[in-house]
């Protein structure tokens, strides 16, 4: 197989309906029951004696494969550093990629959360591409984000997350670590990330592409500039139309109608990959884009720095109605109709088994493992790693890093074994 190839509970439930400290406090509880939860940590000393089963996590002589240098002024940087809740622009005097001089357009604080932490994430613009690499494949990109990874522990659930969507042809956006660095200061490890607009619209010629809210309303928008009116509202009429046959139909006949609009089980095996890396917000982190030859909806996840939570961040009460049903949240009625509809509750199950099918423990083994690799030369870096201190989770290092990994596969995989075993006998064939 090629290496390249394709918890926390988050507390937000609207932007502004919460504080920034109780949701560090929230956290903070979360973060001390998830170790209840996952098998107990493994020491570092094991990862240089694996066998078959074991991880074997070590360094692998990769380097860090890309730095962006970003120069502004003293006073724009301090701005950058303190401000809090609030996007700010970013007015580049001098812009490095790999070496690249480049010319920005528009560079800006990125995301909600994150605003509020010293280490920010970015939106980038410019006016030609930066190339980027990942060990084999690199991809050059005018338009992307740089993500902080300020609220992803120990830097790994984002990575880990993306290379097992990738390996079952779930998630294809760009994406690779980065060191960032402004004014000669480095801010840190980051994400470079594709905009899942640009992906749908530019490389899959998607007419329309919508980031779904709560209770699905649409949260944003994209069309395409080739895209007609009327075609645009067809599109955001079919997002609708979804929802509505919710309410119209069940069984064979809902699942007939859904299929009209939406790639349901593409969506199902979304839902259930949530389900098994216990994804704390999902339900209004996800785009939806119409595929231009099927011309109905289809996934982008989005958001993962989340998972290997214990609850949804709605809590565990609201889902009393689907308990041992393999959904982690029915914060939206989609999914809570795909748990409660016999008929589309089988169909899912069988999703969920043939994505477990393809997550084998040699699949996971191996992103977990080219997850350490790619890291492991940022870690090694005092200053880079240092800059954890400004985290949502404060400082980590090589040891931490190494000892959750331990702890976290081996906790994946037993959750597969033990899902497949359920599965068997609930299944209706």
């Amino acid at each position: 197989m090629n290496k390249f190839s394709s918890g926390q509970i988050r507390t937000i439930m609207q932007p502004d309906s919460r504080s920034y400290g109780i949701k560090q406090n929230l956290r903070f509880c979360v973060s001390v029951l998830s170790l209840l939860m996952i098998v107990s940590p493994v020491t570092s000393s094991q990862a240089g004696h694996p066998d078959h089963n074991q991880l074997n996590l070590k360094d692998t002589g990769e380097n860090i494969e890309n730095t962006i240098l970003l120069n502004t002024s003293e006073a724009n940087y301090n701005v950058i550093k303190e401000i809090t809740g609030r996007k700010v622009n970013v007015k580049a005097s001098l812009l490095k990629i790999n070496g690249e001089t480049l010319i920005p357009e528009q560079i800006r604080t990125h995301g909600q959360s994150t605003l509020n932490l010293r280490r920010k994430s970015y939106s980038f613009k410019l006016e030609s591409k930066a190339s980027f690499r990942f060990g084999k494949k690199d991809r050059s990109l005018s338009k992307f984000l740089i993500l902080g990874l300020s609220m992803d522990r120990n830097y790994i659930n984002s990575r880990l997350a993306f290379g097992m969507m990738e390996e079952i042809n779930l998630f294809n956006l760009f994406y690779t670590f980065c060191e960032l660095k402004i004014n000669d200061q480095t801010e840190g490890i980051g994400l470079v990330l594709e905009r899942p607009e640009d992906w749908a619209i530019d490389i899959k010629d998607s007419p329309l592409i919508i980031r779904r809210g709560y209770n699905h309303s649409i949260n944003k928008i994209k069309i395409s500039r080739i895209t007609n009116t009327e075609d645009a509202k067809k599109y955001k009429d079919y997002y609708k139309q979804i929802y509505r046959s919710l309410k119209q139909y069940s069984g064979e006949k809902l699942y007939k109608v859904l299929s009209d609009y939406l790639d349901v089980e593409e969506y199902m095996k979304w839902l259930s990959f949530n389900y098994f890396v216990r994804n704390g917000d999902y339900t209004d982190e996800v785009w939806l884009y119409i595929d231009p030859d099927e011309k109905k909806f289809r996934v982008i996840p989005w958001d993962y720095d989340d998972i290997f939570a214990i609850n949804p961040h709605e809590g565990a009460t609201n889902r009393s109605e689907v308990e041992n049903r393999f959904i982690f949240s029915v914060e939206d009625i989609l999914d809570k109709k795909i748990a409660t509809d016999p008929y589309l509750f089988n169909i899912y199950l069988i999703r969920f088994r043939k994505m477990l099918e393809k997550l084998s423990p040699d699949v996971i083994k191996e992103v977990f493992e080219n997850t350490y690799s790619e890291l492991y030369p940022y870690f090694a870096n005092d200053e880079i790693i240092k800059m954890s201190r400004f985290d949502a989770y404060k400082e980590t290092n090589l040891d931490k890093m190494t000892n959750k990994m331990l702890s976290l596969y081996e906790y994946l995989i037993g959750l597969r074994e033990r899902y497949l075993k359920s599965l068997e006998s609930r299944i209706t064939e």
